[in-house]
């Protein structure tokens, strides 16, 4: 059994092809028992976030399993199999455990470092345990990946320094307002983007947190989580006037608020406003208002590119850290392929013993004592035998050669194993 993951990110496909990918926590049931329908796949686990989805699977063939995946994402997100064929990426083993461990590091992310990935790893493991479709192998697997995501930002600086724009914008928002408890912040957009930012606005000391969004239901429940209050978005003008700090998130191609608005909020009162959409929701010619403090993207990237300097500085330890537990990992794993083939071998030296020992008994010439003495004895030099091999073979099969060694020891004995193509390893991933 090996372990293959194959996904799509922003790297790799469109934001338009990865939003249709996307699976919501409350479809990952449906979805697993899905995947397993697939004969190719025993074990799976779905990653999907705003920025990747990824399937993770316990497989014997590598090529069908692959074709497994492409059939299942296309049946049920309705998008065709070559356009995902196009972006698909494929590791295989040690260089998909390799990638879980960097996810969950936060070194493949978008923004490195971001601490929410280590969270949606976790939440995505928990319902496929749910589920039971992450039995021994993709149990273990994802067991270690929290382990590494928890080491990497304990023992580094990954994530210690400011990891996101809505942090940024929060921050910012801090130190031009003379901090933000007691101010009251408007969050324009209730996406996962409008999400990081209230969390952010916060973490940053905000205790009077209003969401405004298109889709009222969805502000309000983001609201709720903040302990705060919704409005639609028709109600934004009145709000910015009561508003100390405003930070927007939305997607939209259009202005969301424009110059008119901002002169209107800001005729006799002082309105902190933080602008991180792309494209930009707040016209920029409002900058020049007296009593308006408007800072964008351009403005934050400072902060940001300084935070991410310090976390590229800390990459090469986090590599340590994956590196190392790649290597317990796959020595793990070879171990479990170990435990077949020496249960072969006790079998295949029992089938030996027993026939020998046959072969005395039916001359007829021993008592029952001496026939319980013979197969004791038969017994007790084949387990001697037996025992130096074996755990040699243990230690050997942990070392970075281990699979070598596993396959010299099936063969030399004539044992089965995953030998024979039948967990055929992909000649390259992309």
């Amino acid at each position: 059994m090996a372990i293959l993951v194959c996904g799509l990110s922003h790297k790799t496909v469109p934001l338009p092809i990865l939003e249709q990918l996307a699976f919501a926590p409350d479809t990952l049931p449906k979805a697993l028992a899905q995947l397993m329908d697939h004969e190719e796949i025993h074990e799976g686990v779905i990653l999907s976030t705003c920025n990747r989805t990824e399937i993770y699977t316990s497989v014997h063939r590598f090529h069908p399993a692959v074709q497994a995946v492409r059939r299942f994402l296309s049946d049920v997100t309705g998008v065709a199999q070559d356009r995902i064929a196009d972006g698909l990426y494929t590791h295989y083993d040690d260089a998909a455990a390799r990638h879980l461990f960097n996810v969950a590091s936060g070194t493949d992310s978008m923004v490195v470092g971001e601490s929410e990935i280590l969270g949606q790893v976790r939440e995505s493991f928990r319902i496929a345990k749910s589920e039971g479709t992450a039995r021994r192998m993709l149990d273990a697997l994802f067991q270690r990946a929290l382990r590494v995501g928890k080491r990497a930002r304990t023992e580094t600086e990954i994530s210690r320094h400011v990891v996101s724009l809505p942090q940024a914008a929060a921050r910012a928002a801090a130190e031009l307002s003379g901090g933000l408890s007691g101010r009251a912040v408007l969050v324009v957009g209730a996406g996962r983007m409008g999400e990081l930012a209230a969390r952010a606005a916060r973490d940053n000391g905000a205790d009077n947190v209003v969401i405004a969004n298109r889709t009222f239901e969805k502000g309000e429940k983001l609201a709720r989580a903040f302990g705060g209050r919704a409005i639609g978005i028709e109600a934004l003008p009145d709000e910015l006037h009561r508003a100390d700090v405003v930070i927007c998130v939305t997607s939209s191609s259009e202005t969301v608020i424009d110059r008119a608005t901002l002169a209107s909020a800001t005729s006799n009162r002082k309105l902190v406003a933080i602008d991180i959409a792309v494209p930009r929701d707040i016209d920029p010619s409002a900058r020049d208002l007296p009593t308006l403090e408007l800072r964008d993207m351009d403005d934050l990237r400072s902060l940001v590119e300084l935070g991410a300097e310090r976390r590229r500085a800390e990459l090469p330890k986090v590599q340590d850290i994956v590196e190392g537990e790649v290597e317990d990992f796959c020595a793990w794993e070879r171990s479990l392929a170990l435990g077949p083939a020496i249960e072969d071998l006790r079998e295949w030296a029992e089938r030996i013993r027993t026939a020998e020992v046959a072969k005395i008994v039916r001359r007829g010439d021993l008592g029952d004592d001496e026939r319980a003495a013979v197969d004791r004895m038969t017994r007790d030099l084949v387990n001697k035998l037996l025992h130096r091999p074996m755990t040699q073979m243990r230690d050997l099969v942990r070392g970075k050669d281990g699979q070598v060694y596993l396959e010299a020891f099936q063969e030399i004995f004539g044992l089965g194993g995953s030998g024979g193509g039948e967990s055929e390893a992909p000649e390259s991933s992309r």
